[in-house]
């Protein structure tokens, strides 16, 4: 994560497809911001007006994130002509970072609302399960798990959220993103839709399908909310 004066922030115009992404943030959401190593928990989102005249910007949003003993601030500032984004730290663990402002380059927002999740008797958190093992009837945590020992279940997510928290591990490693829904380009009826997951899944612009309604064989467009 690239550190910048503040003179520097406020001159680098944003790219308006990161602005979507940090107007799209809510408390409760959690995400990684310029590709660091920390999940930020988003414990609070404040929006707010700038009525000076002799203010240039127009408003701005802070998005407080939060990730163990650190605390940092994600300010998206409206300007009459552009936008401008910054990390500010407002408490940290590492001494180095004390003061700073980052500059920010993405924001990548993970989706946590999966049908099926895996859980464990005693834990406050749930996991994504594992695909292979999923395939064999078996329910384990795609991240692995921290208790080797422990048995885990598949339930529905909505029977164990908001009450549990969703695996940061787990969200890191699969990167779930949801795919619209996929119709056949003879028939125009609907063959598939859900969420894909893994690392590579950014890269995913085809689906290779077979309709199950008229038998049409080809590769079709896949549509991500990336």
């Amino acid at each position: 994560m690239g550190v910048t004066d503040t003179t520097e922030t406020a001159n680098a115009r944003v790219d308006p497809a990161l602005v979507d992404t940090i107007q799209a943030i809510e408390e409760g959401d959690l995400l990684v911001v310029s590709g660091d190593s920390r999940t930020w928990d988003v414990t609070d989102v404040v929006d707010r007006s700038i009525e000076d005249p002799s203010d240039a910007r127009e408003s701005k949003r802070v998005c407080r994130l939060s990730c163990g003993e650190s605390v940092f601030g994600l300010e998206l500032v409206t300007y009459p002509d552009r936008y401008t984004a910054s990390l500010h730290v407002l408490a940290t663990e590492d001494w180095t970072e004390e003061g700073q402002v980052f500059e920010v380059h993405d924001v990548t927002i993970f989706l946590q609302d999966i049908p099926w999740v895996v859980v464990t008797g005693g834990a406050d958190k749930y996991h994504f399960p594992d695909p292979q093992a999923a395939a064999f009837g078996e329910a384990q945590p795609a991240c692995g798990g921290s208790n080797q020992s422990a048995t885990y279940r598949i339930v529905r997510s909505n029977t164990v959220r908001p009450t549990y928290a969703g695996c940061k591990d787990c969200l890191r490693r699969e990167e779930p993103v949801p795919l619209d829904h996929v119709t056949c380009p003879s028939c125009s009826r609907s063959v598939c839709h859900g969420i894909l997951r893994g690392s590579a899944v950014g890269a995913v612009d085809g689906l290779s399908i077979t309709c199950p309604h008229c038998d049409f064989e080809s590769v079709v467009e896949a549509t991500l909310e990336r």
